[in-house]
């Protein structure tokens, strides 16, 4: 199930997502994105904040998503 992502344009640059709410919004599986993530320097890197917490700067994922259009 994916997440609801209506609120993504509302979030500030600077907002910090799941790999489900950039996998929703760039309508990739997660498999595919870790794999992007490692591959592709225009990727959106993964940022660990602990040990269990990996997110994805807003920011970077709009720059993407224009990059990809």
């Amino acid at each position: 199930m994916k997440p609801d992502v209506s609120h993504f344009d509302q979030l500030p640059d600077s907002a910090m997502v799941t790999i489900k709410t950039l996998c929703a919004v760039s309508d990739l599986a997660e498999s595919t994105a870790w794999r992007r993530c490692k591959l592709e320097a225009d990727f959106p890197k993964p940022i660990r904040l602990g040990a269990k917490c990996t997110r994805f700067n807003v920011g970077d994922v709009r720059r993407f998503l224009a990059g990809a259009a």
